[in-house]
């Protein structure tokens, strides 16, 4: 796990090839251990490594045997000793390193490099000899990468503040009219104009004579549904392959030269991973992290200490406070992107204590929810049969209706008031396009994992675990898994004995206390008050911070001040411009300090 950057054209040399060496320094916190650099006339390559594999061999960049092609990667090939066994008759390794395989993977199989891998990576890989760059990520959008094009030089980064140089560029009004939309930035867009978000299952080739080049090498896509209803001896099938698959995914997730832990709730997902990954290491002790509050009602310390006791792990509780709403600013410095959800504060505060245990490596339940409609918004959507749709909806787009059941998101009229102007370009037309055919689900399922994973929750998760030099997998996102859980009949996504997720409570009932399997879903949040109303909205939403970031209208922002604090709805949309107002106040005081401070980590 670790930060890569670096520039490259191939038509021309780099006039100052060491000129990212300062934005590399950016990067320490995702790789503290060492550092490393690729130069030629044509290409740069930076690396800043988190030791997780290979500890005492295992630097980058990597090279081929004469060297013509060289990588750097920032993430985990997980089948890497499978594919290692399978490249060794034809290819020399150098090192036990995860990554090197994808070196080999390309000189033998060219743009086919991914097929067989499985992991979570971003990557950039220099073919001198042909004058190509591939810069790829993965296919659930795990670990993210930036890149912006001008004059013939093609620029990358792990982070943004890896290509922001010494001043910010403007802000990408597009880019504000997606955030208050979605709750988030989809790729390719991010905050900056002319700074681009490389998409979840893409490849941005970049060759002599030509611009960069987007290629999509794989996308999430539940399959069609009939409708049918399976019998139990079909049901029981389905539940038993599924728990042999996320065994799998957690199994193959378990290496590491590193201390490792888990992140643990009391929801479904995280304790699942939890369970299966304390069995597989039996009778070794496991370490649990859990986050409490004082709320009783959000509150899931007391299932999570039951689940951590059944497996007799060590277990680290921590307690957020309301005082600590106070540090949103700070924790969205490190997200780089405005992402409105309460899960911020909470993640970045069990990330703090994963580090402080020691811990560099933690196994999270994320994806669960998106692969098996969690959310509550999927619970009347599990009822239709495919082509149903109430009569107030048949209008809409398939998008417009899984949006309408979003978190924290506006509508198109508060938007256009917000923003003066409707900047809807329409420029997820061919995504509906593909969802057209799905059922109503499947269209929201497809939505959850094109959208809302990668650029949401993979986004906050990454980049928080990265803040405190930790690397976090999460087992829901292996690309087998999610395609097995496109193929489950829809049936079996909510039932009336389980009701949300029937099919994965089913298959992990043998293996968690029914306090876990029979509990409904509960968000994993800190309380919307905190932020919403107070102090925090007070500071931030007030007429002179509006004004001097310029990103809405002052007086609609007032307006929805003046609603009802005590409607949720309401809460959500103030914390949504919360959010926005405390990224824009954090991003620039970043740039107002010190350079040698900025990308410095607190790991307490």
């Amino acid at each position: 796990m670790c930060g890569i950057l670096g520039a490259c054209s191939p038509d021309r040399h780099l006039s100052s090839p060491l000129a990212t060496a300062a934005e590399l320094d950016r990067l320490v916190h995702r790789g503290p251990d060492s550092q490393g650099w690729h130069v030629d006339r044509h290409a740069v390559l930076g690396f800043r490594r988190l030791a997780i594999i290979d500890k005492a061999g295992g630097g980058q960049p990597l090279y081929n045997e004469d060297e013509q092609i060289i990588l750097t990667i920032n993430g985990e090939v997980f089948n890497h000793h499978q594919l290692r066994y399978s490249l060794a008759e034809a290819h020399r390794f150098r090192s036990r390193v995860d990554g090197e395989v994808l070196v080999h993977a390309y000189e033998q199989d060219g743009l086919k490099l991914l097929d067989k891998a499985v992991g979570m990576w971003a990557f950039t890989l220099w073919d001198r000899h042909n004058h190509r760059l591939i810069l790829g990520r993965d296919r659930a959008g795990k670990k993210p990468l930036y890149w912006r094009y001008h004059d013939g030089v093609l620029r990358w980064s792990s982070e943004l503040r890896g290509l922001l140089g010494d001043g910010l560029p403007p802000v990408d009004p597009c880019a504000i009219h997606d955030y208050l939309r979605f709750g988030y930035i989809p790729s390719p867009r991010t905050p900056w104009q002319d700074i681009n978000k490389l998409p979840a299952g893409h490849l941005l080739i970049l060759e002599r004579g030509s611009p960069p080049q987007l290629h999509r090498y794989w996308a999430a896509r539940p399959e069609r549904d009939d409708g049918h209803q399976p019998d139990d001896a079909e049901t029981e099938r389905w539940a038993r392959e599924l728990h042999e698959r996320l065994d799998e995914a957690v199994g193959i997730r378990l290496e590491s030269e590193v201390p490792m832990g888990f992140l643990l709730s009391a929801g479904l997902d995280s304790a699942s991973v939890f369970a299966i990954g304390a069995k597989r290491l039996s009778p070794r002790q496991v370490t649990a992290f859990t986050i409490g509050f004082a709320e009783s009602d959000i509150d899931e310390s007391p299932v999570a200490t039951e689940v951590a006791s059944r497996w007799s792990a060590k277990h680290i509780l921590r307690r957020v406070s309301e005082e600590e709403a106070a540090t949103l600013e700070e924790v969205l410095a490190w997200v780089e992107e405005p992402i409105s959800t309460d899960a911020l504060l909470p993640t970045d505060r069990v990330f703090r204590s994963v580090r402080a245990e020691g811990i560099i490596t933690v196994l999270a339940g994320e994806g669960g929810d998106e692969l098996f409609a969690g959310y509550s918004k999927f619970k009347r959507a599990c009822t239709w049969l495919p082509g149903e749709t109430e009569d107030n909806k048949v209008s809409a787009s398939p998008l417009e209706r899984y949006l309408r059941d979003e978190e924290f998101v506006f509508s198109s009229n508060e938007i256009k008031l917000l923003l003066g102007c409707d900047r809807d370009d329409r420029r997820f037309s061919c995504m509906e396009s593909e969802a057209g055919g799905l059922d109503t689900l499947g269209q929201m399922l497809l939505f959850e994992q094109r959208l809302r994973l990668p650029d949401r929750i993979n986004l906050r998760l990454d980049k928080l675990s990265m803040a405190r030099s930790l690397e976090a997998r999460a087992p829901f996102m292996d690309h087998r898994l999610m395609e097995f859980a496109g193929r489950i009949p829809r049936r079996l996504l909510h039932d009336s004995e389980y009701g949300e997720k029937a099919i994965l409570r089913r298959a992990m009932s043998g293996l968690l206390p029914p306090s876990v399997i029979r509990r409904r879903k509960a968000p994993f949040r800190a309380p919307d008050r905190w932020f919403a109303t107070g102090q925090a909205a007070d500071s931030l939403l007030d007429r002179k911070n509006i004004d001097e970031a310029g990103l809405v209208d002052p007086e609609m922002v007032a307006k929805l001040r003046c609603k009802s604090a005590g409607d949720r709805g309401s809460r959500e949309r103030l914390y949504s411009l919360v959010v926005l107002h405390s990224w824009y106040r954090a991003v620039k005081r970043m740039f107002d300090q010190p350079q040698s401070s900025v990308g410095a980590s607190s790991n307490e």
